[in-house]
């Protein structure tokens, strides 16, 4: 299983209920999913696509079964441990931005490297060379309140690639965009990725979008 970024191993995650009976959001689950592979999660609302994310970055932990990232598992890892894996190793992408509105754009892209308390001057050539690259270059000092939705998107992919996180997992990261601008973030996604050599695991309702992994 060593080989394997990410693998899921007859996984179930449940929730009590009102009435004492459980509420299961997945059910014996088994996914494996090699390095640099782009993967599409699809279904309904409540289906358990964002419960599947959670787990594989181990910001929930399941009711049954196994996650093991790179042969690691999750289970032997303490609450500290998976917060420093994330740190370290993924990249998470939401649907609504979750940017600084006090911040410019430079300071929101390097913002996880001080969270975690590395040099800022360590970083900061990372992050502008990020930016340069989403075409937001010249836009380094303009606080965030300033940007499209799109652009926007596009600062909270270049922080969560700052790190050279191994693994990125976005959750609907198009659900708050327009399909054309939607089509353009995620291509944009997409493409570094591939040159960054991460593994890409994203949920999206949109087949159209699903169907470029």
């Amino acid at each position: 299983m060593s080989r394997y970024a990410l693998s899921f191993e007859e996984v179930w995650k449940s929730y009590p209920q009102a009435d004492g009976r459980p509420l299961h959001a997945l059910r014996g689950v088994t996914a494996r999913v090699e390095p640099g592979e782009r993967i599409a999660i699809i279904g309904r609302s409540g289906s358990g696509k964002s419960t599947f994310l959670h787990l594989a970055a181990g910001i929930d932990e399941p009711s049954r079964g196994e996650i093991s990232i790179l042969g690691s598992r999750l289970s032997e890892l303490g609450d500290h441990q998976r917060t420093l894996q994330r740190r370290e190793k993924i990249g998470l992408v939401f649907q609504f931005f979750h940017l600084l509105p006090h911040l410019d754009v430079l300071d929101n892209v390097v913002l996880p490297a001080l969270i975690a308390g590395d040099r800022r001057s360590g970083y900061e050539p990372r992050a502008r060379e990020l930016l340069e690259r989403v075409g937001l270059g010249d836009r380094t000092g303009e606080t965030v309140e300033k940007l499209s939705g799109g652009e926007m998107q596009r600062v909270a992919i270049c922080r969560a690639m700052l790190r050279r996180p191994s693994r990125l997992l976005a959750d609907e990261p198009t659900g708050n965009l327009d399909d054309d601008t939607g089509r353009r973030v995620m291509e944009l996604l997409l493409h570094l990725v591939e040159d960054e050599a991460s593994t890409l695991i994203y949920v999206t309702h949109s087949r159209e979008l699903a169907a470029l992994a």
